[in-house]
Order: C-alpha cells, then sequence, then structure tokens
C-alpha cells in the first residue's frame, strides 16, 4: 500500500513538473504582486501615501501665504498634492471624495492675526479617508500654536513688520525701535530658557529598541500565503482532473484504493508547498536578509497551512457536482479569503471589521499566528497551539474528504 501511495505521489509530481506554467503560476501572480507593492512603498521600503490638500485662499496675503506654503516643503509636500481652488469648486471636489483636505482661510486672516482679533481657518476633511486627514488637521494646529505664540511675543514688531512689506513708509526711528524691542524680547526668553527652569534627570535605564520593519517585509508573509492558496486551489482542482481522466473511477475497485490516492495526492502537494516555501524564501533571504532558521520555520509552516488550506479546498470540490463549477466556487472563495485573510494588506493596516471577520478564516488564523512569530518577533513557542488547531483540522477534513471520495467517484 505505501508502494502505491509513493507512486501517486511521484507520478502526481512528475506530472506537475511536466506542466511548467501551471506550477509557475502558483509562484508568479504572488511575486508579480508584492514587486508592485515594493514599487509603490518607495525607496526605503515604507508606504508613502499621497493626497489632494484644497486651498482656497480668500485672504491672499503674505501671512496666509506662509500658512500654505507648510504644505508645500519638506515631508508635507511629498503627502501633499497642493491644489488651489475656488470655493465652489472645492465644495464640489470634496463631495466627490476627490480630495483628502480643504482648506479654506477667510478674507482679512492676515489683518485680524496682526489686530490680535480672532481669525477662522477651515479645514475640512475627507471622512472616507483617516491618516491624510489627520495628519493636515495636526499640522493646522501646530501652525496655529506657533502663530498665537508669536503673536503674544511679536505683537507691536509685527504691525511695524507689515506696515513695512505692505510699502508704507518706516522712519528710520521706527526701524530702530523695532530692532531694539526685538532684542530685548528675545533676551528675557533667554533668560527664562537658559538656564532651563526645570531641569530633567536622566535615569540610567536599558531601553529596548524597536526595529521598523519595512513595508516589503510586512507583505512578506502576505505573498507567502497568497502563493499558498493558488495552490491549494490548484491541487485540489488535480482530483476533478484524474476523474475525468478515469483515473480514480479504477482505483475504487482497489482495496483502500482511494485512501492511498488521497495519501499520494497530499504528499504532492507538500513538494508543491515546499517548493512555494524556497523560492519565496530565497528571495526573501536576498532582501530582506532572513537567517536561514527562520527559512526551515517557513517550510515548516507552510507545509502544516498548506495541508490547511488544501484540506479544505478539496472538501469544496468534492461537494461540486461538475469540475467547471469546481473551478468557478474555488476560484470565487480564493480572492475574498486573500483579503480578508491578510494576503493583499498586512492585518496591521486593515480595517478593524475585516480583522474581526479574517482571523477566524483558517488562511486569517494561520497567517496571523505566523506574524506573531514572523514580525511581531515573539518566540516560537506562539505557533504551538495554532499548530496543535491546524493538525486537528488536517485530521478531520483527512476522515471527511476520505468518506467523501467513493461518491465522488461514483457520480
Amino acid at each position: 500500500m505505501m508502494s502505491f501511495t509513493r507512486t501517486v505521489a511521484f507520478n502526481s509530481i512528475k506530472k506537475l513538473v511536466k506542466e511548467k506554467w501551471h506550477l509557475a503560476m502558483f509562484l508568479i501572480i504572488p511575486l508579480m504582486m508584492g514587486g508592485l507593492f515594493s514599487l509603490i512603498s518607495g525607496s526605503d521600503g515604507q508606504p508613502k501615501p499621497v493626497g489632494t490638500l484644497l486651498i482656497t485662499d480668500h485672504d491672499d496675503s503674505m501671512l496666509s501665504q506662509l500658512l500654505v506654503g507648510g504644505f508645500k516643503q519638506g515631508p508635507m509636500a511629498e503627502m501633499f498634492i497642493s491644489k488651489k481652488v475656488d470655493h465652489d469648486a472645492a465644495q464640489k471636489i470634496m463631495a466627490e471624495g476627490k480630495a483628502s483636505v480643504w482648506l479654506e482661510i477667510e478674507a482679512g486672516f492676515a489683518q485680524s492675526f496682526l489686530d490680535e482679533k480672532p481669525t477662522v481657518i477651515k479645514l475640512v476633511k475627507n471622512p472616507s479617508q483617516n491618516i491624510l486627514p489627520q495628519i493636515a488637521e495636526t499640522a493646522v494646529g501646530v501652525m496655529a500654536d506657533g502663530g498665537h505664540y508669536i503673536q503674544l511675543l511679536f505683537a507691536t514688531e509685527l504691525k511695524q513688520f507689515n506696515n513695512l512689506l505692505s510699502g508704507k513708509d518706516v522712519s528710520d526711528t521706527d526701524m530702530a525701535l523695532m530692532s531694539v524691542q526685538i532684542k530685548h524680547t528675545m533676551e528675557d526668553l533667554e533668560q527664562q530658557l537658559f538656564p532651563p527652569q526645570i531641569k530633567a534627570i536622566k535615569e540610567k535605564k536599558v531601553v529596548k529598541k524597536t526595529s521598523s520593519k519595512s513595508f516589503v517585509y510586512l507583505m512578506f508573509p502576505g505573498i507567502l500565503f497568497m502563493s499558498l492558496q493558488f495552490s491549494a486551489q490548484g491541487m485540489a482542482l488535480e482530483f476533478w482532473k484524474d476523474k475525468s481522466q478515469g483515473i480514480s473511477r479504477r482505483l475504487q475497485a482497489t482495496p483502500s484504493g482511494l485512501t492511498q490516492y488521497l495519501n499520494g495526492k497530499l504528499i504532492a502537494s507538500i513538494f508543491v508547498y515546499v517548493l512555494i516555501a524556497l523560492v519565496i524564501g530565497v528571495l526573501g533571504l536576498l532582501l530582506l536578509n532572513l537567517n536561514i532558521s527562520k527559512l526551515l520555520i517557513i517550510i515548516g509552516w507552510l507545509i502544516l497551512a498548506g495541508l490547511v488550506l488544501g484540506s479544505m479546498m478539496l472538501f469544496v470540490c468534492l461537494l461540486m457536482p461538475t469540475e467547471k463549477s469546481a473551478s468557478v466556487v474555488t476560484s470565487a472563495m480564493v480572492f475574498p479569503l486573500m483579503m480578508l485573510g491578510g494576503s493583499f494588506f498586512p492585518f496591521d493596516v486593515m480595517p478593524k471589521w475585516m480583522v474581526a471577520i479574517g482571523q477566524y478564516l483558517p488562511n486569517g488564523y494561520m497567517l496571523q499566528s505566523f506574524n506573531q512569530w514572523f514580525i511581531h518577533d515573539k518566540s516560537l513557542s506562539v505557533l504551538t497551539i495554532p499548530t496543535i488547531i491546524a493538525l486537528a483540522f488536517i485530521v478531520v477534513f483527512w476522515f471527511i474528504n476520505k468518506s467523501l471520495l467513493p461518491k465522488f467517484v461514483r457520480v
């Protein structure tokens, strides 16, 4: 019986090797998607969100231009594409959800600031976005706080400086007085700040450094599981191909033939999972500087996860009435499972409602457990309970699929 199991496994592997493109597709699609993610994440591997900032400046003063200029330099310039529009156009664009933030500065903003009167900066955020509108709101808040303190310290000097910029005549006496006032204000600040009025005592404490991981590193487990799901679907559909060729029907007449046939197919699928782990794992060694020891653990975990997903896919295939329906249903399952299970995006950046669903799916549970060790650097012991659950899942579905095989062959 064991020799027959080996024969089934060997012939299945031989068939897969001959169909090179079929085997390659298990790897090509996930690697292409991973490459696209790495291209959009920037040279340092970190994602760079880019949004549109609408600016409506009714004041058009030097002060309002300074406020707007804060979004056109440094890191803000990399995250926001500034676009100057009028009020009506901005309202329409925001209603259509085509911009992240709308900044509107009222007329008389600069004069009200100089006269120490209340003024309004209107900031409208796109409710469908979270990160970029919050960044813009924080930036405007910092600018407003900074302007408030400058106003408290240099209110008189600002008025005189504004007269100078606006082209009004400023006498030499006023210029000299302005310089002296600024000097005195800076001296008063220096007395308060240097030496500091509050001294911080530095404690000798060992602080654990947290290494920031690149977006590609975070996506690496998802790419592995993406390839794993394609291969699990492909291996499950092999049962229908063998049925269409009359192979499984002939095995029904032999003692324990279908059981050994099932075991041989599982061994062949393990070969595919190991191949996937080696190819993508070697890329991880080269691109992410992974350790060899990690690669061995990755191979073992992918075999376990692959058997879980393969058992589930096989269960669905055995219930389908035709090969076409099996292909359509499993294909319809793959992409939602990948989306919810963390293959397209890391769990850390997914909406909470998606995580709440995805973590209980077989692929999501296996991936999230793997991430606890791989991404969050927890000890290998975090995989103990998931391993027990996965083994129980495989055994239960082995018996279920074994019981479904005879009916599947007869129909």
